[in-house]
């Protein structure tokens, strides 16, 4: 197996050089080779992919592999998809969570500990399909794929205010990326006003005009381990989209800590809806994130909806 190596040398708080480092000779003692490049720019991770998917689309014993965090993964599905490849020639894609949250490897199976998860790549005989989203933005015409989840309001502006804030540097060098999230939530929750939201899921029509939380998910996880969607799986041919409102503020508290403790879903404050294909706009400036990269304040008229990916590795179930 020939593996395209990626490595984002900042992610995690620049703890990728060194997994790479331990990573390299066991590929070789495996009996693989590899290429690796390391990204120079946010978004050089795209690039990178779309060259390699044009290069070894179609080609047997090709595997792109992925080291750093959930935005890295992100852009390198991105670009692997770019190209209009069809399913059967996609290069099968892997990766060694090294990130802040490492919510992907979480919803797959993959170990948080990077060699662990490397020793599952290594073992793997056939690539896995997996469930990927993708969403389509009527306003800013972006056509865009992802793994975890696309969160507009209450959960993009924690990704927003977590990012500029020096505490996620500290929680990172700590590997405690979930307490970072959970320190500006409680900031965030004091900020975020609501917002007008219209969703169309085909059957029905609802409007609601105080959310505050709006997050489609790909599996249960987010924000480096808080479960908003426990019973999504990335082997499932659905996506869930968890709305909820605000309300007053001892109800709202209760909504926010029902998400930290992955019950917000089940409360009857939460609206949720499941489907291949799910339309939701909103006629506000809005944050926005998709898998933990931020998307701007903007308004949003999303269609979220499914295809899949070949990945390489062995899910620990």
């Amino acid at each position: 197996m020939h593996y395209s190596v990626i490595v984002n040398p900042v992610a995690g708080g620049g703890r990728t050089r060194q997994v790479w480092k331990q990573a390299a000779p066991i590929i070789t003692n495996h009996g693989d080779d590899f290429s690796v490049t390391f990204t120079k720019r946010p978004g050089h991770a795209t690039f990178l992919a779309g060259q390699l998917a044009r290069r070894l689309r179609g080609q047997g014993q090709q595997v792109v592999l992925v080291i750093g965090g959930d935005g890295t993964l992100n852009q390198t599905l991105n670009g692997l998809m770019e190209n209009g490849i069809p399913e059967d020639e996609r290069v099968p894609l892997a990766y060694l969570p090294a990130g802040t949250g490492n919510d992907f490897a979480r919803g797959f199976g993959l170990s948080n500990q990077p060699l662990e998860a490397l020793n599952q790549v290594l073992s793997a005989k056939e690539a896995v399909r997996v469930t990927i989203g993708e969403y389509n933005e009527a306003i800013k015409h972006e056509h865009r794929y992802f793994l975890n989840n696309i969160g507009i309001g209450f959960d993009a502006a924690i990704v927003s205010r977590t990012n500029a804030s020096k505490s996620k540097k500290k929680f990172n060098r700590l590997k405690l990326g979930s307490f970072a999230y959970l320190a500006n939530a409680i900031a965030v929750l004091y900020n975020l006003s609501s917002f007008p939201l219209a969703v169309d899921s085909g059957r029905f029509h609802d409007h609601y005009p105080q959310a505050m939380i709006v997050i489609s998910s790909n599996h249960p996880y987010i924000g480096g381990g808080y479960q908003v969607a426990p019973e999504m799986s990335v082997f499932d041919d659905e996506l869930e989209l968890v709305v909820a409102e605000r309300h007053n503020w001892l109800l709202t508290l209760w909504e926010c800590l029902q998400l930290a403790r992955g019950k917000l879903s089940q409360s009857r404050f939460a609206h949720v809806y499941r489907g291949q294909r799910l339309h939701y706009s909103t006629t506000s400036l809005e944050f926005g994130q998709c898998d933990g990269e931020e998307m701007g304040n903007r308004f949003v008229d999303l269609t979220v909806s499914l295809d899949h990916y070949p990945f390489w590795a062995v899910p620990h179930h």
